[in-house]
């Protein structure tokens, strides 16, 4: 009997892992040169992996803008990351993301009506978010509210590389806004 209730702890805490495995792969707490080995599988390239912010751009897609990568500055682990798709990409490109979010997190989410935002509960500080930003590109973000303070963006704009459009910006803040967190 005690065997089979340690297989069922260790079984529930196995699934509690993947949910923290989110899209290109990417996990919570995982150190930033894993992340960058990943991502660089995926054709993204950053100019500066230094940064507690690390910001990756395509190779060869145009249907990923950019991810950002936020780093805790002392471990140098990842606390969250945000994806800004390409504004121009379809209506069925969209629902791709959505089915392989809910495939990823499960089809269980809250939908804030006041943010307009679709969001996983990960666990009691961790988050997924999917919404629209201003220029009408999906965005995902992957958020952990216990490192709430780094979820700041000094710039607004990206630096760019010269094939890409000037109308490319990335929010000045990235953290969810307070409705979504108190519905928690």
């Amino acid at each position: 009997m005690k065997r089979l209730i340690i297989l069922l702890i260790l079984l529930a805490g196995c699934f509690g892992l993947s949910a923290q495995t989110g899209l290109f792969n990417l996990s919570f707490a995982i150190p930033i040169e894993e992340a960058d080995s990943l991502l660089a599988l995926s054709d993204f390239y950053t100019p500066n992996i230094n940064d507690n912010l690390v910001r990756y751009y395509p190779e060869n897609s145009d249907f990923v803008e950019a991810i950002l990568v936020f780093v805790e500055p002392q471990t140098r682990r990842i606390i969250g990351w945000f994806i800004k798709y390409n504004p121009d990409n379809s209506e069925e490109n969209d629902a791709y993301v959505l089915q392989t979010l809910q495939e990823m997190h499960g089809k269980t989410n809250h939908f804030d009506e006041e943010t307009q935002q679709l969001i996983w509960f990960l666990s009691t500080t961790r988050s997924v978010h999917i919404m629209y930003a201003d220029d009408n590109s999906l965005t995902v973000l992957y958020y952990d509210s216990y490192f709430r303070e780094l979820f700041h963006i000094n710039d607004k704009t990206a630096p760019l590389k010269d094939s890409e459009t000037e109308n490319n910006t990335i929010p000045e803040s990235s953290e969810p806004s307070p409705s979504s967190e108190d519905a928690r």
